[in-house]
């Protein structure tokens, strides 16, 4: 059902199987409205969409017994993967809809969609504790009697977690599907969160559920339309995201860039290549008749949210997800904030990270100590064990491996000697042709030693787990004489 391909940190590049054909992830999945199908799905496929996702409530209530009857791929007009939402987004809207959850789940089994969605109670954000946990008790329930409802006929149906902000109902909530047996998971109501602005909590939401599940179930995020949440949800370990956002944003004349939105009035070049912007300029487009720019603006917000999807894609092959992420994440200062969830969740990120790669890894500021690579290595040089009795730390050398080095010869036999990265920690040169202590680059800046505290935890380690008599280094290095200047797990230092 769905096929792992290559990771970086939690992202996957995938292979998601249905009914209806294959679909590769990580993928956006346009919002096809079953009525007003303003882009063909024609043109979707043709622009590189696999998969479309439309609304089964609304489907039910314009075409009722006759979408039984031509299926929902007809009703559409898309002959790919379908996925259909039960009216989650109209009940978090609206309130309570007039039908349940076993009619909808009747309903959409008689549809014949790819991927059906339960019909839950979303959560949203800013519900007190209590309400969004009847919320969620409400949604399990519903998903439960759906799940032992569902006929074998190869739907895959997917597992709305619930919970906003509530990390523990979050929790609750994924664990609960899991053990139901849905194939696919779906973080439920963050629209909310990101028209807020609250990418720090959506996060912290997507990297708790990713906790939660095996490697093997793919995740779904409702909503997520915009470029500059795509690579931060993908690297967190989202394989799909939905949204209209395209359409709901041409609509008011917003142009969709990768790191923002713009009004197309106050634009005076695009900075895209897409079919619409190599044939008119922003007065051009603005000058024409509303629904024809607005299909038009339309298209080009599908390309440039495709194209972020694309790039991600693509640091995934390359092993740079983390490089692009963080520079993604300068899109907005509020984006930036989430960066911490990130540094703070090497158990979501390094299962998926490959332990080698092709290329070496960029090393900019302080926060990529944090990257799994650098973590990983600062772990395996924790057990690291001499019985020599003094030791040398020297700076890193451009040589690499640093044991090439023939000045290293003097330095007599019965030493250790070791160099140390700002990023890396301590490097014994036993080592010192691992990956990535042969295979990083670094800013040459001047490395500010209070905001490397993992430099001087490994550091420590170190030391308590290898009984120096002496150490030798540069008293004249500000970094080193930072961290071992209050060093007490020696008897002595030797400046040299």
């Amino acid at each position: 059902m769905f096929e792992i391909v290559k990771s970086d940190l939690a992202g996957r590049i995938g292979r998601l199987y249905t009914n209806h054909g294959m679909v590769d992830t990580p993928a956006y999945v346009p919002v096809m409205h079953p009525v007003k199908q303003t882009i063909p799905g024609e043109k979707l496929k043709e622009m590189g969409f696999q998969m479309i996702i439309t609304n089964a409530y609304i489907t039910m209530k314009q075409y009722g017994d006759e979408a039984i009857r031509r299926g929902i791929h007809d009703i559409v007009g898309f002959d790919g993967p379908i996925m259909t939402d039960s009216g989650g987004y109209q009940v978090l809207e609206y309130g309570d809809l007039d039908i349940s959850p076993s009619q909808m789940a009747e309903f959409e089994m008689g549809i014949m969609t790819d991927i059906p969605i339960p019909l839950d109670k979303p959560t949203g954000f800013g519900l007190p504790y209590d309400v969004a946990s009847s919320y969620v008790d409400r949604t399990l329930q519903a998903c439960h009697d759906t799940i032992q409802s569902a006929k074998d006929n190869g739907q895959l149906w997917v597992g709305p977690i619930q919970g906003g902000e509530h990390s523990s109902l979050v929790e609750r909530s994924a664990r609960s599907l899991a053990v139901y047996g849905f194939q696919i998971m779906a973080l439920g109501s963050p629209v909310e969160f990101m028209e807020s602005y609250e990418y720090y909590k959506l996060a912290c939401m997507i990297a708790q559920v990713r906790r939660v599940l095996t490697p093997s179930i793919p995740l779904h995020l409702f909503g997520a339309g915009h470029p500059i949440t795509i690579p931060l949800a993908i690297s967190l370990g989202c394989d799909t995201f939905d949204s209209a956002s395209y359409m709901l944003y041409a609509k008011e004349d917003r142009y969709i860039t990768q790191d923002g939105t713009r009004k197309l009035s106050e634009m005076r070049v695009f900075p895209c290549n897409c079919d619409v912007c190599t044939g008119y300029t922003p007065a051009e487009l603005m000058s024409i008749e509303k629904k024809e720019r607005t299909d038009l603006l339309a298209l080009h917000n599908l390309y440039a949210i495709k194209l972020e999807v694309d790039a991600t894609r693509q640091a995934i092959y390359e092993g740079r997800l983390w490089e692009y992420t963080l520079k993604k994440a300068r899109a907005h200062p509020r984006l930036f904030e989430a960066v911490r969830v990130l540094t703070e969740s090497h158990d979501v990120l390094y299962p998926g990270t490959p332990r080698f790669k092709e290329k070496a890894i960029f090393l900019f500021d302080h926060t990529d100590q944090y990257r799994p690579e650098a973590v990983e290595f600062r772990r395996i040089v924790s057990d690291f064990r001499t019985k020599k009795d003094t030791l040398y730390i020297l700076p890193e050398p451009k040589t690499k491996p640093a044991y090439l080095l023939k000045r290293y010869a003097d330095i007599p036999d019965d030493a250790q000697v070791c160099i140390y990265n700002p990023y890396l920690g301590i490097i014994p040169l036993e080592l010192s042709d691992m990956y990535p202590a042969a295979h990083h680059l670094d800013a040459r800046m001047r490395h500010v030693p209070e905001r490397y505290d993992t430099f001087g935890h490994s550091l420590k380690a170190f030391l308590e787990n290898n009984k120096f008599a002496r150490i030798h280094y540069d008293y004249g290095n500000a970094f080193l004489s930072y961290f071992l200047g209050d060093m007490k797990c020696t008897e002595h230092f030797t400046k040299i």
